[in-house]
């Protein structure tokens, strides 16, 4: 019986290349979603980082107003529709904000 294996090196690639896949699909729809909507400095801002950082950093993004909540999980039924793990995602809120 034949195995198919991947080398290391073309794991790595397609890792990469969905996690980058991904952050496209996350940008657009960021892009088609936010415009209009009230959102804080602080909310924005942290968005932004997660967009500059190629959507690597986790857990940065606090939503907090009914406008943030409610964009916040418009972007993750998009995004989980589009077959991304909800960890991909930046939201997260810690007991201080």
């Amino acid at each position: 019986m034949l195995g198919l294996v991947a080398a290391p090196g073309a794991a790595q690639e397609q890792a990469e290349a969905w996690r980058a896949e991904k952050c496209r699909l996350y940008t657009r729809a960021w892009e088609m979603s936010a415009p209009g909507l009230a959102l804080s400095e602080r909310f924005v801002a942290a968005h932004d980082a997660f967009l500059a950082s190629g959507c690597t950093i986790r857990g940065e993004v606090c939503p907090q107003s009914d406008a943030e909540k409610g964009l916040a999980d418009m972007l993750t039924l998009m995004i989980v529709m589009e077959g991304a793990a909800g960890s991909f995602l930046p939201f997260h809120c810690t007991a201080d904000g």
